[in-house]
């Protein structure tokens, strides 16, 4: 009975109730009419292209002109490479013709295409960073055909040609070799820095270099990992002394300026790498005031000298000092330019 009762009050409610109508509101329907109008227009404009597509193949064909695709990558990462510069020739073609393919690939896709006939090419490809790609030779044939062509990074070596005692730029003439004995790269080092960019293919095993400089021993050695390579080191044919370089003082007197520190510290780490090295610092002055004057004053700045060495760890039994006064000008002191030339501090090897 009960069970009646709860069917029947169902549908007296559903009787009297009102019919829920489920309705889109009209911006809704307007964006759904919308988007399915674009996608209709992109396929359309698909379905036109790949239409053209077939239709430029097909001229393409008739015409015996066939697309090439040329891409670069690089052959330790994979990567393909944008603006890589390539170069196709026909093999046939007279030496001086012009080049069929003169240019660099895409920026974004990083290829090249380009309609060409059936036939046989040499293509080349170069970019900077990047040992060049051998020149290869290619058949085309296929109406849609692509050549890829690997290029290897270059590693850079900057080498460093310095004085094994004072640690000064050398001018050298530096050559560099492959482990085939070819020349990778012969030049001269600059006199102010001394440093010389190389660049080396890691691919292979080793490079030996060798550097010659008038006055000091020929250099040679093989280098097995250029990234971690200390440079050329050149020794002095029987060198026993040397002027420190960029030494300056207080006009006639002994304190040292400022400007000294570079020379300085110079002399100081060519004594840290030689504990076991003396030294003899010898004073010079130009003819400028008396015999007596100038000879305490060289006396005087070697004395401010070794006591910046000293202040510095050097152990005092190392260094000698010797004042010469205007005794030993190396050019007369007939100008001031000479006279500066003759105002210099000598170190001599104990």
């Amino acid at each position: 009975m009960k069970v009646r009762l709860f069917i029947l009050s169902l549908l007296v409610l559903a009787l009297v109730s009102e019919p829920v109508v489920l309705y889109a509101s009209p911006a809704s329907s307007a964006q759904a009419a919308a988007a399915k109008r674009r996608a209709k227009a992109k396929a359309k404009r698909e379905k036109e292209k790949e239409a053209q597509r077939r239709k430029a193949k097909r001229q393409r064909i008739k015409e015996g002109k066939l697309l090439l695709y040329i891409y670069s990558y690089d052959l330790k990462t994979g990567e393909q490479l944008p603006v890589t510069h390539i170069q196709l020739q026909d093999v046939n073609a007279r030496p001086n013709k012009r080049l069929l393919i003169n240019k660099p690939t895409d920026q974004k896709k990083a290829r090249l295409s380009k309609t060409l006939p059936e036939g046989k090419y040499w293509v080349y490809a170069s970019k900077i960073g990047y040992f060049a790609s051998d020149t290869i030779y290619y058949e085309h044939r296929e109406d849609e055909d692509t050549i890829r062509l690997a290029l290897y990074p270059e590693t850079r070596l900057t080498l460093t040609v310095t004085d094994s005692l004072t640690s000064r730029p050398v001018v050298a003439n530096v050559i560099v070799r492959n482990h085939e004995q070819r020349k990778v790269m012969q030049t001269t080092s600059d006199s102010l820095h001394a440093v010389l960019a190389v660049l080396l293919d890691d691919r292979l095993p080793y490079y030996t270099i060798e550097a010659t400089a008038v006055n000091y021993h020929p250099f040679h050695d093989t280098i097995a990992d250029p990234h971690h390579y200390s440079g050329i080191v050149m020794t002095p044919k029987e060198m026993r002394s040397f002027v420190l370089r960029d030494m300056y003082f207080a006009t006639g007197k002994t304190q040292i300026l400022e400007s000294s520190e570079g020379a300085l510290n110079e002399l100081f780490q060519f004594l840290t790498l030689r504990p076991e090295l003396r030294i003899r610092i010898v004073g010079h002055t130009d003819d400028i005031g008396s015999d007596r004057s100038n000879q305490i004053l060289s006396e005087g700045r070697c004395r401010s000298v070794r006591q910046a060495m000293v202040d510095r760890g050097i152990d005092i039994r190392r260094i000698e000092i010797v004042g010469r006064g205007e005794r030993d000008p190396i050019v007369p002191n007939d100008s001031e330019e000479n006279r500066q030339k003759n105002r210099r501090v000598e170190i001599v090897l104990l």
